[in-house]
This record gives structure tokens, sequence and C-alpha cells, in this order.
């Protein structure tokens, strides 16, 4: 609707300017009123469309191209009947096409220049001996002259335009590079817990085992699990196990340094990165801390005799093997962590 206001008011001016060369008698007294009054009820008739919201069904490109194409025919045919303000009435027919290329598919662009210029071309052909614009007087020349400066504040309105366009851009693409940082947020998040999901820590141990491998430092691996978790769920339901999920979680993350990646790989087993751990009794040390802080958390906040474990099996890198490798002998020594008792460290 901002749209359809611009342009009425460009007609008004056009129009004003009009009245002024027929009231100078260089134009007929009927111009301006048919100009004016093709001008605006084309507009209105536009503006109902977009109230009513059709100019939709038709497609954005497409009802541009049709306005488009009215006012530059009701321009080309006043041309033709005053040819001696067509110079004018040209240029402004040009300001037309370039405001509205700001919002046209090129093809469309093309094809709307195209139609303009071969009209252009025989209207010139045929009154091109009283085709100009009036400079026969002071006065006239003055008219014509305010006319070219209006022509150029339209140039400025047409900017108006862009900066709005570029705006919305701007405000379109910072929601979907928010709505992009979202999802990949949530593709790389566990929902129960908030921490990292299984696939984003594979992918964060498949790059530090491409660093370790092009010369970086060595860095440790431990996977954590909740010992007799399925008793929890039995005992207490599983809106309990959730919660002992999420404080387990806390826990941990609350205790890890900085450098360090926490995530859930899967039911009640969880991954630990350890970058920059050079040797076994490092990765040892850092899981048999965190081992110790679970064990000794008030676990009976959440429920009355709770007690909550758990198992971890450590691991460092080793030159020339994957990350599968490094995998499996941390399980390996989770799994010796369970058969000799649980709620200890054992180190592959």
């Amino acid at each position: 609707m901002r749209t359809q206001i611009m342009v009425l008011s460009f007609y008004l001016v056009d129009v004003l300017f009009m009245v002024a060369f027929a009231e100078h008698g260089l134009l007929p007294a009927l111009a301006p009123v048919v100009y004016g009054a093709a001008g605006c009820g084309l507009t209105g008739l536009f503006a109902v469309v977009v109230r009513m919201g059709l100019h939709r069904r038709m497609g954005g490109a497409r009802f541009t191209t049709v306005q488009l194409v009215t006012a530059c025919s009701l321009m080309l045919v006043t041309a033709a009947v005053v040819p001696q303000i067509g110079m004018l009435l040209l240029l402004t027919m040009m300001v037309a096409v370039a405001t509205a290329a700001l919002q046209l598919p090129l093809k469309h662009v093309l094809a709307v220049s195209g139609l303009v210029a071969t009209c252009s071309l025989a209207l010139l052909m045929a009154h091109g001996d009283r085709f100009g614009m009036p400079l026969e007087d002071r006065w006239s020349r003055l008219l014509s002259g305010l006319w070219f400066a209006v022509v150029l504040g339209k140039i400025a309105a047409i900017n108006l335009i862009g900066v709005e366009m570029r705006k919305a851009l701007s405000a379109s693409n910072a929601r979907l590079a928010l709505a992009l940082t979202q999802v990949r947020e949530l593709s790389e998040r566990d929902e129960l817990t908030g921490l990292k999901n299984r696939r984003s820590i594979l992918a964060l141990l498949t790059e530090e085992g491409a660093r370790f491998a092009r010369g970086g430092q060595a860095f440790g691996l431990a996977l954590l699990d909740i010992d007799h978790f399925k008793r929890v769920n039995d005992r207490l339901g599983h809106a309990a196990g959730d919660d002992v999920l999420r404080v387990f979680a806390k826990i941990v993350t609350g205790n890890l340094r900085g450098t360090d990646h926490f995530a859930r790989y899967g039911g009640e087993e969880f991954l630990l990165l350890l970058p920059n751990t050079l040797d076994a009794p490092a990765a040892v040390l850092a899981a048999e801390r965190l081992r110790r802080v679970v064990d000794e958390h008030p676990w009976t906040d959440l429920a009355a005799d709770l007690k909550v474990t758990c198992s971890i099996g450590v691991t460092v890198s080793h030159a020339g093997e994957g990350v599968a490798e490094m995998l499996e002998r941390a399980d390996a020594a989770l799994y010796r962590a369970k058969s000799d008792g649980r709620n200890i460290v054992c180190a592959e």
C-alpha cells in the first residue's frame, strides 16, 4: 500500500505540472484532467487489488509488471497526444521502470524494457519533429526545469524503497541466521540433558583424531555409565530417571576443564573428550575426580535412599589408530570397570 500511495503522489505531481503548462497555453486544458483521472483511477484499482490480497494470487512479480505496463502505456499514449511534453513523460516513465526494476526478476525487466523501447521508438518516428519539452519562454523553461528536478527527486525516492528493501533483507537474513543457529543447536544437543549428542561428540572426536594424526598433542577419551540405572527407572519411574540423567550431566559439566567436551552417548552412557591429555594416568586422574564428585553428591535430594554412582573406562590416543579403535578400548575399559564391581575407573 505504501508503494501505491507513492505512485499516486507521483501522478499528482505530474498533473500539477501539466496544469501549469495548460494554464500557460502550452497544453490542452483537458490533457491534465484525463491524465490525472486515468493515473489516479488505475492506482486506485491496484490499491483495491492489494487491499483484497488478490495481488498474492497473481504473484508479486506479475502484479508489479502489470502495474508497470499500464503506467508506461498511459505515459506513452499521453506523449503521443501531447508530444510537446513527450521528453518529460519519457523521463518520468524511465523512473517508473527503474522503480519496478528493484522488485522484478531480470526477465520481467527485460521484457517490459523491450516493449517500452519499441513503443518509444515508434512514437519518436511518428512525432519526432514535435517531440520534446517546452522551452519557448522563461516560464516554460522554468516549468520544464522544475519537472526535470522532480524526476531526479523521484529517483531519490526510489533510493528510499531500496533502503527499506535492504533493511527487510537484512532483517530476513538475521532471522534466517538465528533459525539456522537454533536448528544446528537442536541437531547437536541432547534434548533431555542439554549436552552434546552422539553425532556432535563423534564429529569432535574425529576432528581431534585428525589433529593428533597431523602431529598434535595426545588426547584422552572416557566412557561413563551410570551404575544400575535400570533399577532407578524400575523403582522410582522414568521421570525420576530423567532427573538423574539431568543432574548427572550438570554435576559432570560443572567439574570439567574449559577445553573438555561432554556428551550423552546413548541411554545412561556418556562420552568425555579430554584434549591435551598426554598419557593414561592423566586421563585416569581426571575421570577419578568426576567419579568421586558423582559418588559424593547428595542424591537423596531427588529421592529418599537414592544413591547414584558411575563406572568409567578411559584411554588415550595412540599413533596410527583411528577413532573406532580408540572407542573400542574405552568400551573395553568400561566393561572391565563394571565387571570389577562398578563405581571405579579403569584404563586400557
